[in-house]
């Protein structure tokens, strides 16, 4: 029976130690890895943006097959959220911010505890696009802390996972054919042009701006149709007079470039594209993808020629997009240069 007893207080032992080095154990924690994706930055973070892809790339998703996903009404963009059941209990997940092509922000639960944070930052690189993923917690259950005790440390458990995750995305990514193709930047020439279209000042949010040319640019369509005009009178486009990333806001009018002199309709307003030489990329794709590159690559352009530019910038849409294969669709980039 001593023995017995002993056996006993000697585990009792154990396990309060065994409770006071997990208690011992930071609540707080910040775990991030990073990885080059030899892919175009907005292909990378569309991947990541859009919910329903995490089920291909997921870490989780290769050790545990009982996994179940049930996604909410919205999967891509901010409000994006999914939730799933598995062996070791339920969760749920939430995209709160992001800024396109730059950085993504999710909220993680599990079961009834305080969520912790995701981070997702993307970044041009020589060799394609820097992606870090970062996991963060300043309260985390005494639960997950009997893990990490288990594993080591937070950074034991969860580097490996965001490892595996990041190589599973790469694979994944490269796997996605190329939607879009870019032509050379060359530059021009443009003699004075007017722009009749609907102001608009708001917030640099993707979300919000798509919902916006979607409900603009039938408008101008229509009103295009009403006053008779023909093809070769017009183009329909965007004029940005501002884009600051570092207040995330932007100012612009989506309408038409005008090739004849004709008055706006109600609520448009009219604005000159002044004459002058450009530098100017031809994007084929669907609007919204390789928009970024376009971009980008005008504005190496300009610094490998040691030009500057100013706004107002512009694009075109030049061909009719229910006509064609989404491939086939072309914007035209133009930035006023000197």
């Amino acid at each position: 029976m001593k023995f017995l007893k002993y056996t006993l207080l000697l585990l009792l032992v154990v396990v309060l130690l065994g409770l006071l080095y997990v208690a011992m154990q930071p609540s707080d924690y910040t775990i991030a890895r990073s990885k080059v994706i030899k892919q175009p930055v907005s292909k990378v973070f569309n991947t990541v943006n859009d919910l329903k892809t995490w089920e291909k790339w997921g870490p989780w998703h290769d050790e545990d097959s009982t996994i179940v996903v049930t996604y909410g009404d919205k999967t891509v963009g901010v409000g994006a959220n999914d939730t799933w059941t598995s062996k070791d209990g339920p969760g749920a997940m939430k995209t709160i911010s992001l800024v396109p092509n730059k950085s993504i922000c999710q909220e993680l639960t599990f079961g009834n505890n305080e969520p912790s944070e995701i981070f997702w930052d993307f970044e041009e690189v020589e060799d394609g696009t820097k992606v870090t993923w970062v996991m963060e917690d300043d309260a985390a259950p005494f639960f997950f802390k009997i893990f990490s005790a288990f594993y080591g440390g937070w950074d034991a458990m969860l580097a490996p996972m965001l490892v595996k995750g990041l190589d599973n995305l790469d694979e994944v990514v490269k796997a996605i054919p190329d939607s879009y193709t870019l032509g050379s930047v060359k530059k021009i020439d443009l003699e004075e042009k007017s722009f009749i279209g609907y102001p608009y000042k708001m917030k640099i949010d993707f979300t919000a701006m798509q919902k916006v040319f979607l409900e603009s640019l039938p408008k101008v369509a229509v009103f295009a149709e009403k006053h008779g005009l023909k093809e070769e009178d017009y183009t329909p486009g965007t004029l940005y007079h501002k884009w600051d990333e570092k207040v995330g806001e932007t100012e612009f009018h989506i309408g038409l470039l005008l090739h004849k002199d004709i008055k706006g309709g109600e609520g448009m307003e009219k604005a000159k594209i002044m004459a002058g030489t450009y530098a100017t990329i031809v994007k084929c794709g669907d609007y919204g993808i390789g928009d970024y590159e376009a971009h980008t690559k005008i504005g190496k352009y300009i610094t490998e020629n040691k030009m500057k530019s100013k706004f107002p910038i512009f694009e075109l849409y030049t061909n009719d997009p229910s006509k064609v294969k989404k491939e086939d669709i072309q914007t035209e980039i133009y930035y006023p240069v000197k």
